[in-house]
This record gives structure tokens, sequence and C-alpha cells, in this order.
């Protein structure tokens, strides 16, 4: 869900959206709206923009519950970045979206084609297409994934929508034991060999006090979450997003059970024991990524790592009793270690490791980067573009993912 609503509903959206489509909306909330009538919006426009404004100036605490939901979905999708995902999204349904509008500019530009606007319509007058566009918005948005590693490659998914009802039945069944309410929806996507579902979910309930005039009421809240799954069939793992930690398992061997019908693939004791630094210690301070093999990539710079001194704790296994961190965006900071006490031959382990790719751009423009962390054994994080795929073979072919017996790399120039 948008966080600050009042970066949505701003006075110039106030002043400039169409009072016709602000109507429509409302209306599905009349019952709520007890200090406002529809029919102020009939009439003189400056009159009926004055009225809006003091219904949707103030504080968000005060709209109606299913009003404040709608505002909150339909922000997240006005914006340029939601609006191209729109687009993009009709344009796969074969949708004409507003042809009417389609036109140049008269002598100002047209208002309609605010992204904010174009998202309270399309929410409106096409709600499957809001629905998926939002779930796409999740998709893209995601930065930290927690992986885990099924028990062999090539798992294919026969995806139906009997599967995904059973799989949102139950984790709706498992959201609601956790206090999380019952709004539960899947959306479904294929994506070349990648499955991707994007649930859609309560999040915990809060509640606040609220003034009315003299009167003082505590109002509760529960807000609508984006988790994501993306299970590779080629690779065979499952990447998840925005799940409760305490709920990963669960959700992964839902996922086995009743979407591939393989009780137990996530459950191997290393499945999430992925990623490893032990290539960049063994090669020390001088340890550089080579990527002249992707022509896409111009260079890889390490602007920050943190060296973990080791030492046996009371229970037998080790501990880190001292942390060096070392930042430089020029891309030298593993090189600071040669001048410290760190040794990765000895008690010292290179604990994280932060290294910003750089592609190579169209000239002119601002040159494409993505900054990736990655901290062993489970966690890479980085925002997910384009790029991704790239991005992750140069984690491979640096031997940073872990050897598997039946999870071989494939060398990329193959």
């Amino acid at each position: 869900m948008a966080g600050n609503l009042k970066k949505f509903i701003n006075p110039r959206f106030l002043k400039t959206i169409d009072l016709g489509l602000m109507k429509q909306l409302l209306a599905r909330h009349e019952e709520d709206i007890t200090q406002f009538s529809l029919d102020l919006l009939d009439q003189d426009e400056t009159a009926a923009r004055e009225e809006l404004h003091k219904l949707l100036a103030g504080s968000e605490d005060t709209y109606p519950e299913g009003l404040r939901a709608d505002l909150h979905r339909i922000a997240e999708l006005g914006s340029n970045r939601g609006l191209e995902i729109t687009q993009e999204q009709a344009e796969r349904e074969g949708i004409d979206l507003f042809p009417e509008m389609k036109a140049g500019d008269e002598d100002v530009p047209d208002k309609r084609h605010d992204p904010k606007h174009i998202a309270v319509r399309v929410f409106l007058e096409h709600p499957g297409l809001f629905d998926v566009a939002a779930d796409r918005m999740a998709m893209c948005t995601v930065d930290r994934l927690h992986e885990y590693a099924g028990r062999e490659r090539g798992v294919t998914i026969d995806l139906t929508e009997e599967k995904v009802e059973a799989f949102r039945a139950a984790v709706a069944d498992l959201f609601r034991g956790a206090f999380l309410g019952d709004y539960c929806r899947v959306g479904d996507y294929v994506d070349g060999d990648e499955i991707n579902l994007v649930v859609s979910h309560g999040s915990m309930v809060s509640t606040m006090p609220v003034v009315e005039g003299q009167q003082e009421r505590v109002i509760s809240v529960r807000q609508i979450s984006h988790a994501v799954l993306r299970y590779s069939e080629t690779t065979g793992m499952l990447r998840l997003a925005r799940f409760r930690k305490a709920h990963q398992a669960e959700i992964a061997e839902l996922f086995a059970s009743i979407i591939l019908e393989r009780p137990g693939f996530f459950d191997d004791d290393n499945a999430q024991d992925l990623y490893t630094l032990r290539p960049v210690e063994l090669a020390g301070p001088d340890f550089t990524f080579d990527a002249a093999y992707d022509p896409q990539i111009d260079k890889v710079l390490i602007i920050e790592a943190a060296a973990d001194q080791m030492a046996p704790g009371k229970n037998g296994y080790p501990r880190v009793v001292r942390t060096l961190r070392s930042r430089d965006i020029r891309g030298n900071a593993l090189q600071h270690f040669g001048s410290t006490p760190v040794s990765f031959r000895g008690a010292w382990r290179l604990g994280e490791l932060v290294f910003r790719v750089l592609f190579k751009g169209v000239e002119g423009k601002r040159q494409p980067q993505v900054t990736v962390k990655l901290r062993p054994p489970s966690v890479v994080q980085f925002r997910r573009t384009q790029h991704e795929a790239r991005v992750m073979t140069l984690i491979e072919r640096h031997g940073l993912l872990h050897d598997r017996d039946d999870f071989e790399l494939v060398d990329a120039a193959e």
C-alpha cells in the first residue's frame, strides 16, 4: 500500500481531477460519507472543488475506511512508472485505453493525461486491468528476495486455476490464523520459464484516535500488502518477497505441495545456503570482477565490504567479535583492507560485499546501474530491473553461488 497518501491527494490533484470521476469514486462509499453530499459535485465547479477540498484535504484518518483503501491502491499506480506498467498491460490485453484522450495539447497540457487521473479512471472503468497492473507494479518494486533452492532443476509446473485457488485458500487460512484478516487475492503470471504469483492480503490492524468536532473516537485500519513468489523452472529456485519471516518456510511448502505437487521440494537443510564470498576471501584485497564476457557491462565497482573477526563462542560455534567496514564509491573498498589487520586466511571472514554494476547506456543519458548487496548464506539484494539476469550471471560466474549436486551452474557463454 502506498505510504503517504498526502503526496497523492495534494492541492494540484484536487484542483484538476475530473469531478465526474471523483463522484463515481465517492459513490462507492456514499453510506459512510456522512458529512458530504455527492450532489455538491454537480454545482458550480469552483464551489464543488472547495467542498471536495474540505472533504479530502484533512487527515486521511478522517476518510471512510473503504475510501482510504481505494485511494491508497490508486496512489500506487498514480505515477509515471505506474502509468507505463498500466499501458503495457493494456496493450497485452488488447485494450485501447481511452482513445478519445489520445490527442495533442491545445492551449495548455491536457490535465487528463496526468498519471494520477488515469489511475483513477482505470480503477473505476477497468478494474481487472487495474488489478493486474498493480500486481506487476509489486513485482517490479521488490528488491530483497528470500530464496529457496529446490531439490533438483527442471521441475516444470502445470499451472491451473484449480491449483492457484487451492494455494490462495491455503495462504488465506494461514494469514487468517495470524490475525491478518480474510482478504486474500492471488494473481498468476508466466514470464518465460518463470512463474510469478502476487499475493495481495491484509496486514495487521492498527488503531488510531481521530477528532470529529469536539468528540474523540478510535478507528481501526487494515492496510493491503503485496507479497511476491517467483519460481524458475530452469533452476528450481523459489524466491519470496514481502512475506513475514515466520511464514516463509510454510509458504514455500504450500507452493511445493500444491503448485508443484512435490511436497518437501524445498526442505533440504541447505535450501537457503546459497551464496558464498569464499572466492573473494581467497583472492584477498586484489579481487576484482571480470565482466569482459558481457558487452553490456561497462564496469563493476566494489563500493563497500564488511570484514568480521571470528572467535569461538560459549557453545563452540564461531561468533563475530569485531567488524571492520570499508566504503569507497570509487570501487576500492576491498583494497583498503590491505592496510589493516584483516587477513581472510586467518580469523577474519568477509561478511558482506556491496558492488555496483554499471551498464553501457545511451550517450548523453545517465548511465544505467544496479547496486548489489551480497551477504552469505542467503541474501542477495538489489533493485530488480531488466538487468537482473545479467547481475545473477555475474554472481554465478565468479563462484559466489554455491555449487549443488543437483544445481549445476551452466556457463553463460554456452
